[in-house]
């Protein structure tokens, strides 16, 4: 079954949504330079979310204090590091904090999937995005993957699709790529860090079995 992950949650209507449609994933954004930016005083997010939906948090290049402090109060299912950490910070997150790590690497062409290889021993998941930006990390730019590219992946751990997927291009995405799990921000959206429940219908409508 297809796993989704919708991120950029900062509402609790939209949270409800998500967990009444079964989503499987829902991505909070702790970069305060994303218009998406959550903050830890918004404790309402995380208790609607427990036991209800797998909770990720978003981090870019992140200090421990500050891993330490949403992880006590968030609890979350997954870390997801979309900066440039290396091999080993990601390896130590992950140990110093016993939580599974995705971590998001840029795929522009094949060559890339050498740099990936190297990440499987010391995270859980991979995240296949396209360039990362500033523009994109802070949520203000889109840009899509060359879905193809995805066959030359020949690991074996389990990843995610994102890079500027939505409801008028999802099917083609996951059949062109093999995908069996997605990552959607901005495709459920009106601008950027507005979310839209038309367009979350839309994309559920076109994915659901």
């Amino acid at each position: 079954m297809l796993q989704i992950k919708i991120c950029g949650i900062t509402t609790e209507d939209y949270l409800i949504k998500l967990i009444n449609h079964n989503v499987t994933w829902a991505g909070f954004v702790f970069y305060e330079k994303s218009v998406r930016n959550v903050k830890l005083d918004q404790s309402s997010l995380f208790r609607k979310s427990k036991n209800k939906i797998g909770r990720v948090a978003l981090f870019v290049n992140p200090k421990d204090k500050f891993l330490e402090d949403v992880i006590t109060t968030m609890k979350p299912d997954l870390i997801q590091l979309h900066g440039s950490e290396n091999v080993e910070r990601c390896s130590d997150i992950r140990r110093k904090f016993g939580i599974p790590v995705m971590k998001a690497l840029h795929i522009k062409d094949q060559s890339c999937f050498e740099t990936v290889l190297k990440y499987e021993n010391f995270v859980d998941k991979l995240l296949f995005d396209a360039k990362l930006t500033n523009d994109k990390l802070k949520g203000e730019k889109t840009e899509t993957l060359n879905w193809n590219l995805m066959k030359n992946y020949k690991g074996n751990k389990e990843w995610m699709l994102a890079g500027g997927l939505n409801h008028n291009n999802i099917l083609e995405a996951i059949k062109l790529s093999g995908a069996n799990s997605v990552d959607i921000s901005s495709g459920v959206e009106n601008r950027p860090g507005i979310k839209s429940n038309l367009l979350l219908n839309k994309l559920i409508d076109k994915v659901k079995p």
